[in-house]
């Protein structure tokens, strides 16, 4: 069940983790690449939504094609010079934008605006999110294997400084997390409250 659903509400939304999706970096390595049959490595998607085949390609461009349920889908695919990186983009066959990813659909590839889906994320409560936020900032500042370091009881204003990492940008991921914590724990408390309240 995707992150934000709850037994007691009837789900009315669909979740981009419920889809098979390819990104356009796959296909970077085609800009030099010679025209004709490919498939992409993937153990979730059908065999038609593996198999395509190499149109055109250029220094900056890649054109590609699948025939699913009989029909064909051309996707078009160019890359941003614009970025240090130079990111390739899909571009959406329905929408035409410019897209990272695109979703397998029963009869095509789309991108999440097209098809309708939601982040997980976007149904969590309220609590629910600042707690993940509260845990992805720890570890970004202590890291994984750093002790209680996703238990929020744990006091993290007692955790030195990890090696390596500028005084100035501690103090700003300090600040952050103290944010974030603000907002957090008047809500648990309610909820804290709430629960035990019978206990009393």
């Amino acid at each position: 069940m995707p992150r934000g659903c709850f037994y007691s509400t009837s789900r009315t939304r669909a979740y981009t983790t419920e889809y098979c999706r390819i990104s356009a970096i796959a296909f970077k390595p085609l800009l030099k690449g010679r025209l004709g049959n490919y498939t992409l490595k993937s153990d979730q998607l059908s065999e038609q939504h593996k198999q395509f085949k190499l149109l055109a390609a250029g220094d900056d461009y890649v054109t590609v094609q699948f025939i699913i349920e009989q029909r064909i889908i051309t996707l078009y695919l160019i890359q941003d010079e614009r970025s240090a990186s130079n990111k390739l983009y899909i571009i959406c066959p329905h929408c035409k934008t410019r897209r990272q990813h695109l979703y397998a659909a029963s009869k095509t590839y789309a991108c999440r605006g097209c098809l309708k889906l939601h982040y997980p994320s976007q149904s969590e409560r309220k609590n629910v999110r600042l707690r993940r936020k509260m845990r992805t900032k720890r570890i970004k500042i202590w890291g994984e294997d750093w002790p209680g370091v996703t238990n929020l009881f744990e006091n993290a204003h007692s955790w030195p400084k990890p090696k390596g990492l500028h005084w100035k940008t501690f103090f700003k991921l300090l600040d952050e997390l103290d944010q974030l914590e603000i907002q957090y724990w008047p809500i648990a408390r309610r909820k804290f409250d709430k629960m035990f309240k019978k206990f009393i």
